[in-house]
């Protein structure tokens, strides 16, 4: 649904108003509020104008069809136009006099006002016969004159529908007693009140005709400012209507039970009142399984006419009762009853009965199936998870289940719902950021490297051949002089220095140089066994004891063997050297990665550790911790080179005095192509 497709009705909603705070859907008895896109929509054929969603509206996101236009085009047009004000209107106008408004509408253009007050009587009469017959033959009657009351019946319990009191509302009263009154004349007649669903009333078709339009206060107020009309400065003036008395009671909580001269206290068990949205809905259920006792049943869904959506004021409904109890009192004061009844005498022949239709717009109820299916896209998969908080608008996640699958909510509704998405989201980007992070950082290690092979191959080939010439002189001369010469000593430091450099000449060739790696499916619990030859000698040596940790579902890995077990020699040698007490421990383990597209293999010591300032700098090529002449600060980097080129990586953990873990992860693959890779070089220290 968009607002294209909406239908505009008597309520409806604005939608660059609207948001998404579903007061509206909480507080509708019809479920006449569609949410679609995250956006409210007034469902028109269900809606029984209520005027719920419009009170706790506090964006003012509900329009209201508007009559006034349509009103000004019949005073203007020459017909004759009569008036028909609610009994609320004193507590509506309430810094005016309430007979300075009857001549205010006189004012407007209306040829008479008639007040509504004097239906109330009308119809009185015949509840109170109403009443008598149904405590006679046992049987309950619903009271009429609250036209929400009466389409929430016809559309949603329709099965009570033969209850509602076939009597017609005070306005469809006294409107018909002012058509009988003028037969003749080319009449149209206005309804004034605070009440939204008295324009869904005048379309009923078994009362429609009776009352042209229907305007609320406050359209009547905004009428009185287009025409400069100021009701504090008119004159008084009375009714065109017959007097009323006790009519002028029935906008009160249970006023009809007082206009009717019907008895009622809390131990009258045959009458029931109540007013309000859920106690309505609640008597009413009550009605349909049978359950309650009362034979006249009065509802109102406000509290009272009084508490109307469209009152001007904000003032309380006690307040507002107050200053309607004093006019009331005044009107007694000013009007005899003797007066009254020959003036309702005059219409003792006027029908006022009425039918009601039955709509039956009950949703069919979803299946468990789909029920539960919807509470887990929710996120609701056991009772515990069923907050029942009410933000989506339905008092239950259960009954939001059902709206969802009767097409008028959305999951997206549940704020719980949301907040784990949202939660669930930042993660994602949290976990997304370092992700991006870390291959930044990669990246500029990558190039970093990349620039420092090529600086150290230009270095290399420069000192290789000088080296070269150093050693081939220095071997001459050794062959020339005898072991007793004190020159020999000095010759062979020579030899051995020059040697230490033309081995890390090597080194820097070997890093800088591309080799390929040659891959090939590898058991690596046969490569463990190769490493443990190699290395428990010098462990044993050292003192150190060596473990070997493989997972029974460890699998098959595509590696070049030779080049990842140089790496792991290397590493488990730097873990022995960086062992200095005698319960030194070096553990390699290998096992399959949490993503399932890698195996991990971790090196374990308990050794010195490396102070956290050093650890962005380990895989650096020519950075080391070591003693001059102990390390050349290439290895890590050449391990780098050689983890990368198996798209693979390689990472370091450390705490200074509890040691050292380096953790490698390699790809599962079947690809047994080449690629490129740094040579093999012998990782010679921890700082390396």
């Amino acid at each position: 649904m968009c607002e294209s497709d909406c239908v505009m009705g008597i309520v409806s909603c604005i939608p660059e108003r609207c948001k998404r705070c579903y007061a509206c859907i909480r507080e509708c008895p019809a479920k006449a509020i569609k949410v679609e896109k995250g956006q409210a929509w007034v469902i028109e054929e269900r809606c029984i104008a209520c005027g719920n969603c419009v009170k706790v509206c506090a964006q003012n996101a509900k329009r209201i069809e508007d009559s006034s236009q349509e009103v000004l085009g019949m005073l203007t047009e020459g017909s004759r136009v009569i008036a028909c004000l609610a009994p609320s209107y004193p507590a509506a106008f309430n810094n005016v006099a309430p007979r300075k408004i009857v001549t205010a509408l006189r004012r407007l253009g209306f040829a008479e006002v008639w007040s509504v007050a004097f239906g109330a009587e009308l119809v009185s009469r015949e509840y109170s016969k109403l009443f008598k017959s149904s405590c006679q033959h046992g049987n309950t009657v619903i009271t009429s004159p609250c036209p929400a009351v009466v389409s929430y019946v016809e559309k949603y319990l329709p099965e009570v529908s033969h209850m509602l009191a076939p009597i017609v509302s005070p306005m469809i009263a006294v409107a018909r007693a002012i058509r009988s009154k003028y037969p003749n004349d080319r009449l149209r007649i206005v309804f004034i009140g605070p009440c939204i669903a008295k324009k869904n009333e005048i379309r009923d078709p078994f009362v429609a005709g009776v009352v042209d339009s229907v305007l609320t206060f406050k359209e009547l107020e905004a009428l009185f400012g287009d025409r400069n009309i100021v009701p504090g400065a008119m004159e008084e003036s009375d009714f065109d209507s017959p007097p009323a008395v006790v009519g002028w009671s029935f906008p009160l909580s249970s006023g009809i039970l007082r206009t009717s001269g019907i008895c009622w206290d809390v131990l009258n068990a045959n009458v029931l009142s109540t007013e309000g949205k859920e106690r309505v809905l609640g008597v009413l259920d009550e009605v349909a399984e049978g359950h309650c006792q009362a034979h006249f049943v009065d509802l109102l869904f406000c509290e009272g006419c009084i508490s109307g959506p469209k009152m001007l004021n904000e003032l309380g409904v006690h307040a507002r009762k107050g200053i309607l109890t004093e006019f009331i009192k005044q009107q007694a004061r000013h009007t005899a009853v003797e007066k009254a009844g020959p003036a309702q005498n005059g219409f003792q022949a006027l029908d006022l009965s009425r039918r009601f239709s039955d709509e039956n717009l009950v949703l069919p109820q979803p299946s468990e199936e789909e029920i539960i299916r919807v509470l887990q896209t929710m996120r609701k998969f056991a009772p515990e998870d069923h907050l029942n908080c009410g933000a989506c608008g339905y008092p239950t996640c259960r009954e939001k289940a059902i709206a969802v699958c009767q097409g008028l909510a959305e999951a997206a509704m549940c704020l719980p719902y949301l907040v784990d998405q949202l939660e669930t989201t930042c993660e994602q980007l949290h976990q997304s950021n370092l992700e991006l992070a870390a291959t930044q950082q990669r990246l500029v290690q990558t190039e970093r490297l990349a620039s420092m092979g090529q600086l150290s191959a230009g270095v290399a080939h420069e000192i290789n051949n000088p080296l070269g010439t150093v050693l081939i002189y220095s071997h001459m001369l050794l062959r020339t002089i005898s072991e007793s010469d004190p020159m020999r000593s000095d010759l062979e430091m020579i030899v051995r220095e020059a040697t230490r450099c033309k081995g890390i000449v090597r080194s820097l060739l070997d890093f800088a140089r591309q080799s390929r790696v040659s891959k090939s499916p590898a058991d690596l619990a046969q490569l463990f066994r190769e490493i443990e030859a190699i290395m428990g000698p010098r462990a044993q040596t050292a003192g150190v004891t060596l473990a070997f940790e493989i997972a029974p579902d460890l699998p098959v890995v595509t590696i070049d063997a030779e080049q990842i077990k140089q790496v792991l020699v290397n590493l488990m040698r730097n873990g022995i050297e960086a062992i200095t007490h005698d319960k030194g421990r070096v553990t390699i383990s290998a096992a399959p990665a949490p993503s399932g597209r890698e195996v991990e293999i971790r090196i374990t010591d308990n050794g010195e550790g490396i102070p956290e300032e050093h650890l962005s700098r380990l895989f650096t090529p020519f950075f080391t911790t070591k003693e001059m002449g102990k390390g050349t600060g290439l290895g890590l980097a050449i391990a780098y080179g050689i983890i990368k080129m198996h798209s693979g990586d390689i990472g370091v953990e450390s705490k200074p005095g509890e040691g050292t873990t380096f953790t490698i992860l390699l790809p599962i693959g079947a690809d047994t192509g080449e690629a490129p890779a740094r040579p093999t070089e012998e990782i010679e220290s921890r700082g390396a």
